[in-house]
């Protein structure tokens, strides 16, 4: 077995101890670490089936966030971009989680969960995949500068106009506080998906270019 189907391994272990250790507290625990708690939370023996899965999931994460710096540092070395699948554009569906957070606000009061908007970013990686073991030569640097420069103001435009129209709106339309903070975290998580997923976009035009 090969080092890549290792860490794949590794990773669907994790995903089905947390998926178990979710099943055992639906069926066993009464939902505890499943859906929201009301009282202060207290550590019983019965969680620890949950700690252990959510445990050995961060530290996979971390150990794949680990294994990138050390290709990144690699591929730097030998100036090329990164290796990566454009079939990780895919994780940019995630973003559509970000509608939880209309369901969330009305039944718990919570916006966290419009933050996955942010994921829309994700997108890019499909540019940047296409775009591995590029060599980094001076017309390639110039190209990211560029476009990672159009991204940030596009960015950086769109959180401009929506404090723009919240403060406009302040009072005549928009009254209530919980809707302009939505509207703001929305409108911020937006903004980095569109920072994100342009810097690789762009770039892959630009190097495109007659």
């Amino acid at each position: 077995m090969n080092k890549k189907a290792k860490i794949v391994g590794m990773g669907i272990i994790c995903l089905l101890m947390v998926i178990g250790a979710s099943l055992y507290a639906v069926k066993f625990n009464d939902s505890r670490l499943v859906v929201p708690m009301e009282q202060p939370y207290e550590f019983t023996v019965k969680d620890l089936p949950m700690h252990i899965a959510v445990a050995c999931m961060v530290l996979y994460v971390f150990y794949l966030c680990w294994l990138d710096c050390q290709k990144a540092k690699k591929d730097a070395a030998a100036h090329v971009t990164r290796r990566i699948s454009p079939k990780l554009g895919i994780m940019g569906l995630l973003g559509f989680l970000g509608l939880m957070g209309f369901y969330t606000y009305n039944a718990e009061g919570r916006v966290a969960p419009f933050l996955f908007f942010l994921f829309f970013g994700f997108f890019g990686f499909f540019y940047e995949g296409k775009m591995s073991n590029t060599f980094m030569d001076e017309r390639y640097v110039e190209n990211k500068r560029r476009a990672q420069r159009k991204a940030h103001r596009i960015a950086q435009g769109i959180v401009y106009v929506t404090l723009f129209l919240v403060a406009m709106a302040e009072g005549r339309i928009l009254k209530a506080t919980d809707t302009k903070l939505i509207i703001l975290v929305i409108a911020v998580a937006c903004s980095i998906a569109v920072d994100i997923f342009l810097g690789e976009y762009l770039l892959y035009q630009y190097d495109h270019e007659e």
